[in-house]
């Protein structure tokens, strides 16, 4: 084989053998480039966009747990002004909302209300979760004969 390479190496006029290593050479050089600098050019481009991408969501990720953090402590200052009972009656008091029966239980308490405007019960609600820091943990209510009137059968909160 080798030497019948040899033997067409040594058939050809020098013009030919010039053209034919210039043809050798572009076709090293193309392997080169295209068989492996081109692939790995590539994989370093998208490497590096990933990186560039979870650096990204590391900040996201950062900044909303900074959030959650704050939020979170935002919300434990919020329930430490007194204890819960005081905290839901002085509430209650507020909205002119009447509690029928309340029964702290440790950090959380239910209550119980006749008919109670279904609004300002609401708004109670939401003043106790986003004002005062508590938890509402379950809600239990009834439908009365009156429009926008509700029976409170059993709220519970936390703290």
């Amino acid at each position: 084989m080798q030497q019948s390479l040899m033997n067409w190496w040594e058939s050809l006029v020098q013009r030919e053998r010039q053209m034919v290593a210039a043809a050798a050479v572009m076709v090293v050089i193309g392997i080169g480039y295209w068989g492996v600098w081109s692939p790995i050019n590539n994989a370093l481009q998208d490497a590096e966009q990933r990186l560039h991408t979870q650096q990204q969501n590391l900040q996201y990720v950062k900044t909303t747990a900074n959030q959650i953090t704050a939020l979170r402590q935002a919300g434990a200052k919020g329930g430490n002004r007194g204890s819960i009972s005081n905290i839901v009656t002085k509430t209650a008091g507020d909205f002119q909302l009447e509690i029928s029966r309340m029964q702290p239980q440790g950090k959380s308490i239910q209550l119980w209300m006749d008919d109670v405007p279904f609004n300002t019960l609401m708004s109670f609600l939401d003043n106790l979760v986003q004002e005062q820091g508590l938890s509402l943990d379950s809600l239990d209510i009834n439908e009365t004969d009156a429009p926008g009137v509700v029976q409170v059968r059993r709220i519970q909160l936390s703290q």
